[in-house]
């Protein structure tokens, strides 16, 4: 029997059949053992490089407030979503992190979906990976996108469904339907990795470095030599006899000694581990805390980080943004009236003075309110906050047109023309005169406080 039939006979996630399962491991390692060892997901999870870099990716994705619009305004949809409330268990953040850590791990993301009668998505559940296989048949009228999942319920009990009733969150792919999984494609980097760490826990298991050692010319039979090596493993050995000095009799000699060659060489590959992991999740590398070749202080890291955001996570935001358009809210992508999409705005902003500088610029070129900076900074609104304030000297075209027909109309009439005829010429209602003697209106300044 195959190993994915094995896979389909069993819930990876019945506690009879947990994740490291072997069966599982002989998959996702392809049946073979790259640097002397065999690889699961909890595996990898171990590398802390790993796990941060996932942690990273899938938590600052999850982090990122989701909206859903009006499609073609920019009008907020008020009334609740399943994106804003995706099942009873978990919170918004909880479920996109989940969601985003499985795709980045195992290349997509599944999740059951629960309608109401009208056939709106009302919950979705995600499912662990490994309880789905993705199949093709040809587009027909219950798999319009050609796709049908097999999936192991937590019984063990196998449906096929459609995209009616699963989520799928695929992430790079090569054939349209199945995400490329990191897990597979990865494995002898990641084996490199469990094993360098298998090997520095087996340096400190096994015995620390030493300052020195001490030699001896003696012959020495089976009985002694054994009597030393269970006396220095007694003396010696565990992380907490580090930097000791041994001491041997018979004669024994000390030499001081550096840090051996092999332990150079296990301390470099960590470091390269770091930087592949770095790559290979798509974090900059002194978010792994890899700030040997990175400004570690000021503008630098920041510009990396919101760079990061811009460009490696920006194929994450979009796809996440159509899918759950297509196949979370109400009418999908074709007939939908709306649309989702992830504010970005709380990542991408700068230091406390560049965004008072970008607030005082929109906000005194009419670009954006006083309410609308304030709720960006999540301040109370203030009133009077919600109008529009425009720049001095800076007038609608409407009012401003309107100023320059004023002033013309006041050049005719000083020159002499008629004013109602010249300012029906001009397009402007005439204003009947009282023939009262000019007067001069002045207000109480106290009457304009809170006006604005």
């Amino acid at each position: 029997m195959s190993v994915l039939a094995r896979l389909a006979k069993r819930s990876i996630e019945n506690p009879s059949t947990p994740i490291s399962d072997a069966s599982l491991t002989e998959w996702l390692s392809g049946g073979k053992r790259y640097a002397g060892v065999s690889i699961g997901e909890k595996d990898v999870y171990g590398i802390p490089a790993y796990y941060r870099g996932v942690v990273l990716v899938a938590g600052t994705l999850a982090s990122m407030p989701v909206k859903v619009y009006v499609r073609g305004t920019r009008e907020r949809v008020r009334s609740k979503t399943v994106l804003d409330s995706p099942n009873p268990r978990q919170t918004p953040t909880a479920y996109k992190l989940t969601m985003f850590a499985n795709a980045c791990t195992w290349g997509q993301a599944f999740a059951l979906k629960r309608r109401n009668t009208a056939g709106v998505v009302i919950e979705t559940w995600p499912i662990h990976p490994s309880r789905v296989q993705v199949a093709t048949v040809t587009p027909n009228d219950l798999a319009p996108d050609g796709k049908v999942f097999r999936y192991t319920d937590p019984d063990g009990r196998q449906h096929v469904l459609t995209s009616w009733e699963i989520f799928h969150l695929p992430y790079l792919s090569l054939d349209g339907v199945c995400g490329l999984s990191p897990l597979q494609i990865f494995r002898r980097a990641l084996s490199t990795g469990v094993a360098t760490e298998n090997a520095a826990a087996a340096t400190f298991e096994n015995g620390n470095r030493l300052t020195g050692v001490l030699s001896t010319q003696d012959e020495l039979d089976e009985p002694t030599a054994n009597r030393w090596r269970a006396r220095w493993k007694e003396l010696y050995a565990g992380p907490d006899k580090a930097g000791s000095v041994a001491i041997i009799d018979n004669g024994g000699s000390f030499t001081p000694i550096s840090i051996p060659p092999q332990d150079a060489q296990l301390l470099e590959s960590r470091k390269w581990t770091v930087s592949e992991i770095a790559r290979m999740v798509g974090v900059p590398p002194h978010l792994l805390g890899d700030t040997e070749k990175s400004t570690s202080w000021g503008t630098g890291i920041e510009s990396q980080f919101i760079g990061w955001v811009q460009t490696g996570l920006g194929l994450w935001i979009k796809l996440a943004e159509e899918l759950w358009t297509a196949d979370l809210l109400p009418g999908g992508w074709d007939s939908g009236s709306w649309f989702a999409e992830m504010d970005l705005n709380g990542l991408l902003r700068g230091d406390s003075s560049e965004r008072s500088a970008y607030y005082h610029q929109q906000i005194t070129d009419g670009q954006m309110t006083r309410n609308e900076g304030r709720a960006k900074e999540n301040m109370e609104p203030v009133a009077g906050g919600d109008e529009f304030l425009l720049p001095a000297g800076v007038l609608p075209v409407s009012l401003a047109e309107q100023r320059s027909k004023v002033d013309s109309l006041g050049a005719l009439v000083r020159a002499g023309f008629d004013p109602a005829a010249a300012a029906e010429a001009l397009g402007l209602n005439p204003i009947a005169h009282t023939g009262l003697v000019p007067i001069t209106v002045t207000v109480d300044p106290s009457q304009l406080q809170g006006s604005n």
